[in-house]
């Protein structure tokens, strides 16, 4: 009986141990996964230097000539056309491969318009997405080092971006 409680505890302590060192490994995928809902809620909070800090310099949106600067102009002219901004992720599904990363994203960016849409002031309305038709946007990161040396995920390209309008 001795010995039967001895080996129980043992088992139980490597459990305890597997579990607990599983629970302080945080995966790339889980990183990524808390990148985008940091980003969700800064678009939401208008926080535009906020998002840009995970875009990088060579940020590339090809088949509309977007880079960093005009995406940044972008996002500006929609935070200018609507406020009480809300995303919701309607699919996320990521790949990593070592330090490239790939985010396949459905999602719906609602708000409430303001500004010069005179007929929609006021309304809370779809300005990416429609209610049975998510947007979708192939996204490509790289993981890079901060100058204090601190790996840091980022935006360097977009592929297959429907905006579900």
């Amino acid at each position: 009986m001795k010995l039967f409680l001895i080996v129980l505890a043992a088992a139980l302590g490597v459990m305890a141990i597997y579990f607990g060192i599983s629970e302080l490994i945080v995966t790339d995928e889980e990183r990524i996964e808390s990148l985008v809902e940091r980003v969700c809620n800064m678009i939401a909070n208008e926080d535009l230097a906020g998002c840009m800090t995970f875009v990088g310099d060579d940020f590339t949106y090809q088949p509309k000539g977007v880079n960093k600067a005009r995406l940044a102009s972008l996002a500006q002219g929609i935070f200018a056309r609507a406020d009480k901004l809300e995303v919701t992720v309607s699919e996320l599904r990521i790949e990593v491969d070592g330090d490239k990363a790939t985010v396949f994203l459905r999602f719906r960016l609602l708000g409430e318009y303001v500004g010069r849409m005179d007929r929609f002031v006021g309304q809370r309305g779809f300005i990416l997405g429609k209610p049975l038709k998510a947007a979708r946007a192939t996204l490509h990161l790289d993981k890079r080092r901060t100058a204090e040396g601190e790996a840091l995920w980022v935006l360097y390209r977009v592929t297959d971006f429907d905006p579900g309008n």
